[in-house]
């Protein structure tokens, strides 16, 4: 039988388990590829925009 478990005490455990017990977390790497992910993702949304404002003209 599966247990449920409360999504936020998964993702506190993920984070504790990830980052708390590091003795030196590096997270500039992570936060960078984060920013790619992020600008790879958001680009696609404001170039239909930019495209879409323009026509109205």
């Amino acid at each position: 039988m599966e247990t449920r478990i409360p999504i936020g005490q998964r993702i506190s455990r993920f984070l504790e388990e990830r980052y708390v017990h590091r003795a030196q977390p590096h997270y500039l790497p992570e936060l960078a590829v984060f920013c790619i992910i992020l600008v790879l993702a958001v680009w696609p949304m404001l170039s239909m925009v930019a495209t879409a404002l323009e026509t109205m003209r």
